[in-house]
C-alpha cells in the first residue's frame, strides 16, 4: 500500500482510535476499582502515524487494519506477581479476549524485562449504541507486568539491547546479573507482602483473646490490632497516620502495646470529659 495513502487512512481513522483508547480506559479502571485491586499505574496510547505505518512494512501486512492488532494500547503495572492472575481474570471478564501471549511463565531469567501478560481484546457486543458502533469490532491490546518487570524493561529498552542475542558476549555477565537482580527484588517484594499479610492477622488474632498478651512491642501492625480490638466503635486513622503514631510513641519511651494500655486505662476517664466538652 502507498505510504501516503496509509498515513491518511490512519489519519481519518483517529478519532476513532481515541474514542476506542477512552472506553476501554474507562472500562477497565472501573473494573480493577470494582474489585479493589491495587495497581501502580495504568495507561493508554495510540500508535502514530509512523510508528503505525512502520510496523505495516515490518509485517508487510496487506490489510494493516485488521491484522494490526495493537494501534490502541493499554499497559497495567501492578504491584506484586500474584496480582498478575486477577488482573488477567478481570481483563477476561470484561472484554471479548482475541488471543493471550502468556511471556511470564517457564521463562529464562535473562528474559525477564521482556516479560508481561500480552492480550489482544474486543469490547463486549453488550454495549450498543451510537457511542459503541464504529469501536465494536476494533482489536486493541492490555499488557500487564510488576513494577520490577517494567523498571527493567524501561532501563533495558535505553540501553539499546532489545534481546538477549543483541548484547555483546563479553557484557552479556553483567546482564544476566542486572535482570537476576531485577528478578529476586519481584520475588522477594512477593514473599514479604505475604509475610506482611501474616503479620497483620497474626495480630488480629493475639488481640482477639480474651486476655493477650500485652508485651508485643509497637509496631504497624501491632498497633493497629490494638486500636481496633480497643476502640471497635470509633472511626480508624489511615494506615499513614498510625505510622506516624509508632513513631512519636517510639521516640517518647513507649516500646510496647502494654504501655498504651496503661496509658489509656489512666487517661481515659479525662479523655471522655474532654471530648464532651
Amino acid at each position: 500500500m502507498d505510504p501516503q495513502i496509509l498515513r491518511r487512512q490512519f489519519e481519518e481513522k483517529m478519532s476513532i482510535f481515541r474514542r476506542l483508547e477512552e472506553e476501554t480506559l474507562f472500562i477497565l479502571k472501573s473494573a480493577l476499582e470494582k474489585r479493589h485491586i491495587k495497581i501502580h499505574s495504568i495507561t493508554s496510547r495510540v500508535k502514530t502515524a509512523q510508528s503505525f505505518r512502520d510496523k505495516v512494512q515490518r509485517k508487510q501486512s496487506s490489510k494493516p487494519f485488521d491484522e494490526i492488532t495493537d494501534i490502541v494500547g493499554l499497559r497495567i503495572v501492578c504491584l506484586f506477581l500474584s496480582d498478575i492472575p486477577r488482573i488477567a481474570d478481570t481483563i477476561r471478564d470484561s472484554f471479548i479476549i482475541l488471543s493471550e501471549d502468556n511471556k511470564i511463565s517457564d521463562y529464562e531469567i535473562s528474559s525477564f524485562g521482556y516479560l508481561s501478560v500480552h492480550s489482544v481484546a474486543a469490547i463486549k457486543k453488550e454495549y450498543s449504541g451510537p457511542r459503541y458502533d464504529q469501536i465494536l469490532d476494533l482489536p486493541f491490546e492490555i499488557q500487564v507486568r510488576t513494577i520490577a518487570m517494567h523498571a527493567w524493561a524501561t532501563v533495558s529498552h535505553y540501553l539499546d539491547y532489545k534481546a538477549e542475542m543483541d548484547v555483546p558476549k563479553d557484557l552479556r555477565r553483567d546482564f544476566y546479573a542486572l535482570s537476576g537482580l531485577f528478578y529476586v527484588a519481584d520475588t522477594h517484594f512477593e514473599m514479604f507482602f505475604k509475610l506482611g499479610q501474616a503479620s497483620r492477622e497474626k495480630m488480629i488474632k493475639l488481640f482477639e483473646k480474651a486476655k493477650p498478651k500485652l508485651d508485643q512491642t509497637i509496631n504497624l501492625d501491632s498497633l493497629t490490632a490494638y486500636l481496633h480490638k480497643k476502640f471497635p466503635d470509633r472511626k480508624h486513622s489511615r494506615p499513614e497516620h498510625i505510622s506516624d503514631l509508632v513513631r512519636d510513641l517510639l521516640k517518647t519511651g513507649h516500646t510496647t502495646i502494654g504501655d498504651i494500655e496503661r496509658m489509656v486505662d489512666t487517661g481515659w476517664d479525662a479523655f471522655l470529659l474532654q471530648e464532651k466538652e
